[in-house]
């Protein structure tokens, strides 16, 4: 079990507004698939789709990211995180001002190149480097969680230099391959900077916070070894203007590992906790699965496979993984406020499980909605409402940890 530095742990406030911030995105997100409807879900190349996709990616998942890296690198892997709680909110600033710039360049090209946004977007994933990247680099111990971690937010600088070059050929400024470039972003961003992440991650919140073992050691280093060794791939042939059809299926391979591999390290733990995290995790694994096995199967349509990743299965793994984040950081201020020898409430009584379980249900109906709006688009209007509201719920069960803190605070001063 990896020992945790409860010492070094950032102001909670900073990690929190990364996370409440992340599923403001989502519920934009819902809004805009049902504002637009069924030219959401027409092609992936329309401005409308373009703008729910990085709504949900960069909004949703980035904020998401940033927020538990900021958490996570100074508590669990001992790595110290630059600049502090300022750098952190113009960090803040950065991906969300980027995020809205992006969207609105997508969505009403006519009146903003959407340039700017990715632009800035790279300046934001600049800073995260130069913030985390010479902590992470001193650290010392967990080397894979370390590697895992680097790799990730290295794939994030590709993800984010290839999204300017998108942005200046959707604008007309570059002639580029935009179609294998394309892909070549959505496999960095998607597979390289989320799916590395939530691997490295594992490690520790799955033993933590679920009771299942992590997976071993060299199995991890070998998927790692072999991802990124088939996103390079991925890149030469994407600036050269063609993805194979074997690399195509070469790269459904290792999320299928990272879904039914994540599925059997749960289901097989001796001692795994029946909690609600454990049932977001398995939901999400088991989504991806079936996305893995469309992708390598060549069937589906990318629609269907990237609503499945994007919109229900990484969505189902961050917000389980946020909601536990966030009751942790509510029970850390509370004992900082209130200084040793007061017994605090725990991060069940923060965070209840009913609270959670809610947020699951919703966001299990968005995902069966999607789905089906994806074959049936007459119905994406509907599905955009569920995402709405599982999104929304998502945002006050993140807040509700803060305000039962608050009310204890307030109880203990009377």
């Amino acid at each position: 079990m990896t020992k945790l530095r409860m010492a070094q742990a950032p102001v909670p406030a900073i990690p929190r507004l990364f996370l409440r911030s992340a599923a403001l995105w989502g519920v934009f997100a819902g809004a805009l698939l049902m504002a637009d409807g069924e030219a959401a879900l027409a092609s992936r190349w329309s401005g409308a789709t373009l703008a729910l996709v990085h709504a949900l990616t960069l909004g949703f998942l980035g904020n998401a990211m940033f927020g538990a890296l900021l958490q996570f690198l100074p508590v669990a892997v001992g790595a110290s995180v630059r600049g502090g709680a300022r750098a952190a909110r113009i960090l803040h600033g950065l991906l969300n001002l980027g995020v809205a710039l992006l969207i609105a360049g997508f969505r009403w090209p006519q009146a903003l190149n959407p340039t700017w946004g990715g632009g800035l977007l790279l300046v934001a994933f600049l800073l995260l480097a130069a913030l985390v990247l010479p902590g992470l680099l001193r650290a010392e111990g967990e080397r894979f969680l370390r590697q895992g971690i680097g790799l990730a937010v290295a794939a994030a600088l590709v993800t984010a230099t290839l999204g300017l070059l998108l942005a200046l050929g959707w604008s007309g400024l570059l002639h580029l391959p935009q179609l294998t470039l394309t892909d070549a972003h959505a496999g960095w961003g998607l597979l390289g900077w989320v799916l590395g992440l939530l691997a490295a991650v594992a490690r520790v919140v799955a033993p933590m916070f679920q009771g299942a073992v992590p997976a071993p050691a060299r199995a991890q280093g070998g998927w790692q070894l072999v991802l990124y060794v088939l996103l390079m791939a991925l890149l030469f042939c994407a600036a050269r203007g063609t993805t194979p059809d074997w690399l195509r299926i070469a790269l459904s391979l290792p999320m299928l590992v990272f879904a039914i591999g994540g599925l059997w390290l749960q289901l097989g733990a001796r001692h795994l906790r029946l909690v609600p995290l454990t049932f977001f995790w398995c939901a999400g694994f088991a989504v991806l699965a079936i996305a893995g096995c469309l992708l390598l199967a060549g069937a589906g349509g990318a629609m269907m496979v990237g609503a499945l990743v994007v919109a229900i299965g990484l969505p189902l793994l961050v917000t389980g993984m946020s909601l536990e984040i966030v009751a942790f950081l509510g029970w850390i201020e509370l004992q900082r406020e209130c200084g040793k020898g007061v017994h605090v409430p725990g991060v069940q009584l923060l965070m209840p499980s009913r609270d959670k379980a809610v947020v699951l249900a919703l966001h299990l109906l968005a995902g069966l909605l999607l789905a089906l709006a994806v074959r049936q688009v007459w119905m994406a209007a509907i599905a955009g409402a569920a995402l709405l509201f599982a999104h929304c719920a998502s945002f006050v069960a993140l807040g509700g940890a803060r305000r039962r803190g608050r009310r204890f605070i307030a109880e203990r001063t009377r």
